[in-house]
């Protein structure tokens, strides 16, 4: 997810938090008493992902359809025959890998993360749900696979948990070794004694 708002790096910033908030979330903050905005993290558009999913696995297609058309002129077993075999397989899973991720990204739709003094609210396609301090039940940190036995791999984010038993997920985005966006949640789930694994 990009950040917005105070703090934020990158081409992604925009103006101040209050301009970016949808009406419907900030009824919610405001009916479950959040306070003032602090910070916005926004997923990655889903257009965006359709675009470079689905532009990918065209360009492979024609890629694929090309080196079938090449390889079909040649032997098997010549070295020529069996590379132009294997560029054509190599392009077909590419082709599926980036029809996989243009309707990953369309089922997934938009995400955003509207950080407030008092809680957070997520939005996303199901709608928007506020979370005050008090109703996290944890946070369940995300690990990128470890490289070897009993190693712990780099910590992607956290899966929160709340009292009612929904989730969601946190990513973390790191600038100088620190996310001061993941940060809050972390230490207001420690000033209400919430287990953080």
């Amino acid at each position: 997810m990009a950040r917005t708002g105070p703090g934020a790096v990158g081409p992604a910033a925009v103006g101040p938090p209050s301009q970016t908030v949808p009406s419907a979330v900030d009824q919610l903050a405001r009916a479950h008493r959040l306070g003032e905005l602090t910070d916005v993290r926004r997923g990655v558009s889903p257009l965006r992902v359709v675009a470079v999913g689905w532009g990918s696995a065209v360009v492979a297609l024609l890629l694929t359809v090309l080196m079938g058309h090449e390889a079909a002129g040649t032997t098997a077993f010549t070295p020529a025959g069996s590379a132009l075999h294997a560029l054509s397989i190599a392009f077909l899973f590419i082709f599926a890998a980036g029809t996989a991720y243009g309707l990953r990204g369309l089922l997934a739709g938009s995400r955003a993360l509207y950080l407030y003094d008092g809680g957070l609210v997520h939005a996303d396609r199901s709608g928007a749900r506020a979370v005050p301090w008090s109703e996290i039940a944890g946070l369940r940190g995300i690990h990128q696979q470890p490289a070897g036995q009993g190693a712990t791999g780099r910590l992607l984010g956290y899966r929160l948990l709340t009292r009612s038993g929904t989730s969601f997920v946190i990513p973390r985005i790191p600038a100088d070794g620190h996310d001061p966006f993941t940060d809050r949640i972390v230490d207001a789930a420690r000033r209400h004694h919430r287990p953080i694994i």
